[in-house]
């Protein structure tokens, strides 16, 4: 397991129901489930399930007639799924503890593809786009959410980086933070009636007291890790004075703007 996705699970696995769900994931799962027909007797696979937020629901909506194939990473995350499964007695829900990158399913298995807010954590976006072109049947569709480019700070971050030594930070958000990079590429990999929605969302936060320095854990690599210390105090000082700048009256404005994404093969 490679030391990013290590990170991924032991990440997921430290966090309760709460904390993997709080207020805004069931909200975001509910919306993304609603902008595809979802019919009695489907298959569908979520990819990055964690604690069934869309695979509960939707197992309900195929009925006893469909099923549905829940992918995670995650033990702590398929665990607290499992509990709801049971205590819901469901059982057309199939719970499949792997990463997404290394599992196979046959050619045009899947009526509808979900993914939640988690396809950003995903190392190699295009060919997992790819391979969800494989795994639709026909006319079948993908949706998943991510963050807008604005979202938690994201921007900020890279332009900093950008400004201070000329580094491309590869921000977890970047390969699909906004409309046009997400419609680029799925029409790249076959999918057509793409549709995007925008949900801009967020929230002033209070006394906030911010601390970036750099060290966190991307999927596409980290070019900020041997930094030296005195330059991740540089970093730390600017980010800082990046975010006092947008301090108002209220607070802090901290973005949480998401991408409902959905396309059909």
């Amino acid at each position: 397991m490679p030391d990013y996705k290590q990170q991924v699970i032991d990440f997921f696995n430290g966090r309760t129901a709460y904390d993997a769900e709080g207020k805004e994931h069931p909200r975001e799962a509910k919306l993304l489930l609603e902008s595809v027909p979802i019919k009695s007797g489907q298959t569908i696979l979520d990819i990055a399930t964690g604690t069934g937020l869309v695979a509960i629901p939707a197992a309900k909506k195929v009925t006893k007639k469909g099923s549905v194939i829940g992918v995670d990473m995650s033990s702590g995350m398929l665990a607290q799924a499992q509990r709801k499964i049971t205590a819901e007695e469901l059982y057309n829900i199939e719970l499949i503890e792997a990463d997404i990158e290394s599992i196979n399913f046959e050619t045009e298995q899947f009526d509808i593809i979900f993914c939640c807010s988690a396809i950003t954590y995903i190392s190699d976006i295009s060919a997992i786009l790819n391979q969800c072109y494989s795994w639709l049947k026909k006319e079948g569709y993908l949706a998943f959410t991510c963050p807008y480019k604005t979202a938690y700070m994201a921007e900020i971050k890279v332009k900093i980086c950008q400004d201070l030594w000329g580094i491309d930070l590869p921000h977890i958000n970047k390969p699909l933070w906004t409309p046009e990079k997400c419609s680029l590429l799925l029409q790249q990999y076959g999918f057509q009636d793409i549709t995007i929605e925008i949900d801009r969302a967020g929230k002033y936060l209070v006394n906030y007291n911010p601390k970036w320095d750099g060290q966190d854990f991307y999927p596409r690599g980290n070019p900020l890790l041997n930094l030296s210390p005195e330059k991740r105090t540089i970093l730390q000082a600017e980010y800082q004075r990046a975010i006092a700048n947008l301090a108002t009256e209220q607070g802090v404005w901290q973005d949480s703007t998401t991408l409902y994404v959905k396309a059909r093969k």
